[in-house]
């Protein structure tokens, strides 16, 4: 723990330019060059998805994902990198990152905690069949492109998920679900994707591969897929897992299967963006309380832990200005006094977009950092 206090310089690399790698016809091997080609990015010769690439279709998808990713890297990472090195404490290896509410938004995920060995993300929104993404003798994977660049548009210009826009693209019948825009994010940061697979949670609270052959899952059997990646220049494993789900007040309860997953981890780094303000009503009490129990950092805007929840254990430091007066369809914002006046009294200038702040333009964002003292 004694690490958390040491403020040290990520150096983790982005490898945001397209690369040949040598792949020989393995799963491990596909699975990179699946990623790869969601993401618009060079393929080996070699690649059962090399006759795919030559399509114009497929180079009219490459076009827009380079330009996607320049604005992408332009708006978001370039800025998050210096202010995260100087902002965000230094974590121990092999931690835990949280992000509930997520959708598929791994990138901030990632930039804010890249040292993580294990990232989990909760959403609503369903993870797709990895099968599908393994049909590469059809046309289901070009003819899946253009939903896909329809779902990740508005992110690329803004920094954050529409959840109706979610709902929509992502439902599509050729690359449904998440995990298509998840693997064309990882590829590229840079990662290289080893294995992805449907999972659900066993009543122990065992994360297992989901088999669509085995019998019906019974009703409200929570799914999700696992995806195993390494980074360029560190070949440790790691693994990101998205848990398709809505958070209720007993997602955290060991009596749950996925309580009792959740209730596994310890020290966890938590991130909080444009979460519906859903952890400020009384009803969520157990899951605010989890997370300040669980997480030993918290990055967050306002609409996540509210502000009065965090006790004399935490440190915090407050960033960009804090005006919550933007009311989005089926979420409102809620003020938060002692916010304001800890704003009034000092805070810290936030150079990028983030949270519920990014849809009222420049420099209207929020964001807290606080870190659990020892």
């Amino acid at each position: 723990m004694n690490c958390l206090l040491i403020f040290c310089a990520f150096t983790a690399p982005l490898n945001i330019s397209c690369r040949v790698h040598s792949a020989p016809p393995t799963e491990e091997a596909y699975w990179n060059d699946a990623a790869r080609y969601l993401a618009g990015m060079e393929l080996d010769h070699a690649s059962v998805l090399r006759d795919k690439a030559d399509e114009p279709a497929y180079r009219n998808h490459v076009q827009f994902m380079n330009n996607l990713w320049v604005r992408i890297r332009t708006e978001t990472i370039n800025p998050i990198l210096p202010w995260r090195d100087k902002n965000i404490p230094g974590v121990c290896k092999n931690v835990t990152a949280f992000y509930p509410l997520s959708g598929a938004d791994i990138i901030n995920l990632y930039l804010m905690f890249p040292d993580a060995s294990t990232y989990i993300m909760v959403a609503l929104e369903k993870p797709g069949d990895v099968d599908f993404l393994r049909d590469y003798k059809s046309r289901r994977l070009i003819n899946g492109l253009l939903p896909i660049q329809q779902s990740i548009y508005l992110y690329g210009m803004n920094n954050y998920f529409q959840s109706r826009v979610m709902i929509q693209e992502m439902n599509n019948p050729y690359l449904p679900g998440t995990a298509p825009v998840l693997l064309i994010f990882m590829a590229r940061l840079g990662f290289f994707v080893n294995k992805v697979e449907n999972i659900t949670i066993d009543d122990s609270g065992e994360i297992v591969p989901f088999r669509a052959e085995a019998p019906a899952m019974e009703p409200g059997k929570i799914t999700g897929v696992r995806i195993y990646f390494t980074r360029n220049g560190d070949w440790k494993m790691r693994k990101l897992v998205y848990l398709s789900m809505k958070l209720t007040p007993d997602s955290t309860n060991p009596s749950a299967p996925e309580g009792r997953y959740l209730n596994r981890f310890r020290d966890v780094r938590t991130l909080l963006k444009s979460a519906v303000y859903l952890l400020h009503y009384k009803s969520y009490k157990p899951i605010r309380d989890f997370l300040l129990r669980r997480s030993v950092l918290i990055v967050q805007d306002d609409s996540g832990i509210p502000y009065g929840s965090f006790d004399a254990g935490w440190e915090i430091k407050l960033y960009g200005v804090y005006r919550p007066y933007l009311y989005l369809g089926g979420c409102r914002p809620i003020m938060q006094n002692d916010l304001e006046q800890s704003y009034r009294n000092k805070s810290y200038a936030l150079p990028f977009n983030f949270g519920y702040g990014i849809l009222s333009g420049p420099h209207q964002s929020n964001l807290m950092v606080a870190l659990k003292k020892l």
